[in-house]
């Protein structure tokens, strides 16, 4: 009550609702406990990963894994978690269930519903009926807590030949539109506007009037169209509201606000006057090699002179020449004695 009156926010629906269930509110019990795990970084990380969930979802379309309406209608309405989790269960019930018929009438039919592979003990009981409106119910009870329709209840949707997602199916909690919901009213930004700063209550009700328009102008090209322009407009002031107080700073020799692109000077690549060659080494090389990349000088391993390799030594050569010559005189000197004893 007292921020209420405060702030004078006696005339906002989403205030006076959440004080109205102000019976659900957790109360500090644990002020004077110590934990381990501190409780504002982990709501700033729970903030951060939910912001992150957000923006895949808002800037991604669905991928569907195949062209039937519900599936479509799921992927349109459902965020990007629930739609994966629903995808799966359309999966599962295009590919891996059958069924047989219990009882069959003309509002109501039962079905047992289950894989080949299970014993028919374990099968699920599907009940649908199509009196006003399409009413289906499953034994597995997914929808009741886990608010998505289960495979089974996907399975006998599709064998009647249904042609959408049933409205009351979709729990507004799992949609799109269910993170800026706050009433019919259009929010006003009088009583919470601030000079100096931008709450996070102002960004929310700003983004929640923004919703509003895109669901209300989503039937209209021309509203559409007039959005476009005033966003383009109002990006461009932005982009003229940053330059001047860059240039100010500039100007006062600071350089807060300032990144190094902006201040390096603008180069223009233009193209060459004349041909170039754009691809392997030049003819002619220009740079300068090292000492590394000179040619070797050729070394002999024998007599460890430059010009020639030890293959072609002529000091080799002739002492070989002369080591066969001593040995063959050798040889006939011991021949020799050898007749004489």
């Amino acid at each position: 009550m007292v921020m209420r009156d405060k702030y004078r926010l006696e005339n906002n629906c989403w205030i006076s609702d959440m004080y109205d269930q102000r019976i659900h509110w957790a109360k500090a019990f644990l002020k004077d406990v110590f934990l381990a795990v501190q409780y504002d970084k982990a709501v700033d990380s729970r903030r951060a990963a939910e912001e992150d969930e957000d923006f895949k979802t808002m800037n991604s379309r669905p991928v569907l894994s195949s062209i039937h309406p519900i599936e479509e209608k799921a992927g349109e309405c459902y965020t990007r978690k629930i739609f994966d989790m629903f995808k799966k269960e359309w999966i599962e019930a295009a590919s891996n269930l059958t069924h047989e018929t219990i009882s069959k009438g003309t509002e109501e039919s039962t079905y047992r519903v289950g894989q080949l592979k299970v014993e028919k003990t374990y099968w699920r009981i599907v009940t649908f009926r199509f009196s006003n409106e399409v009413s289906v119910t499953c034994s597995c009870s997914k929808y009741e807590t886990c608010g998505i329709l289960c495979k089974h209840c996907l399975y006998v949707m599709k064998k009647r030949h249904v042609e959408t997602l049933p409205s009351h199916y979709i729990l507004h909690r799992w949609t799109l539109n269910a993170r800026y919901k706050v009433g019919n009213s259009i929010i006003g930004l009088e009583e919470i506007n601030n000079e100096n700063e931008v709450s996070s209550y102002t960004l929310w009700c700003v983004r929640s009037n923004f919703t509003k328009v895109i669901n209300q102008a989503r039937d209209s090209p021309s509203d559409i169209q007039k959005l476009n322009n005033l966003l383009i407009s109002i990006l461009d002031d932005q982009a003229t509201r940053k330059k001047t107080i860059a240039f100010e700073n500039a100007s006062q020799g600071s350089c807060v606000g300032i990144s190094q692109v902006d201040m390096m000077p603008q180069l223009s690549v233009r193209d060459p006057f004349g041909p170039t060659n754009t691809k392997g080494r030049p003819t002619v090389a220009s740079r300068i090699k090292s000492s590394l990349e000179a040619p070797k000088k050729r070394t002999c391993s024998y007599c460890q002179r430059l010009g020639h390799y030890a293959t072609s030594c002529s000091k080799r050569k002739m002492n070989r020449c002369k080591r066969k010559k001593d040995e063959s005189c050798s040889f006939i000197e011991k021949m020799t004695n050898l007749d004489i004893s």
